[in-house]
């Protein structure tokens, strides 16, 4: 009897964990102010990223962590660069006009120096 009580006492606190929570792992809750879009940087590494767009650094990107970038619609020259190490990323992005352009930055498994890099659109 005790055992079935301590069982049942477990699957429910579980069950709360699971479905009493918010969980939402791929939604980004910042959205572009009107007219225009944004980048958003999403760090899957355990390093801090510096962001460049068009040569010109912006705030870093925390580790395991993601920072949004309101742009005007256009295309853009990004440089990912870890902060104190080698690893990179460059190319050039799109904005687009009320969505977000997310760069899901993870690092490459094959060469350590570089960042793998998907790039899709919310």
């Amino acid at each position: 009897m005790k055992k079935n009580t301590l069982a049942w006492a477990g699957l429910l606190t579980l069950l709360t964990a699971i479905f009493g929570c918010n969980y939402d792992d791929d939604d980004f809750d910042h959205n572009p102010p009107p007219g225009m879009g944004c980048i958003i940087v999403n760090n899957n590494t355990a390093n801090d990223i510096r962001v460049f767009v068009n040569g010109i650094a912006t705030n870093n990107t925390d580790d395991a962590d993601w920072e949004a970038y309101d742009m005007k619609p256009g295309v853009y020259r990004v440089v990912l660069e870890e902060r104190h190490g080698d690893r990179s990323y460059r190319d050039d992005i799109d904005v687009i006009e009320n969505r977000r352009t997310i760069l899901d930055v993870t690092t490459d498994a094959v060469r350590r120096d570089r960042y793998d890099v998907y790039l899709y659109f919310d």
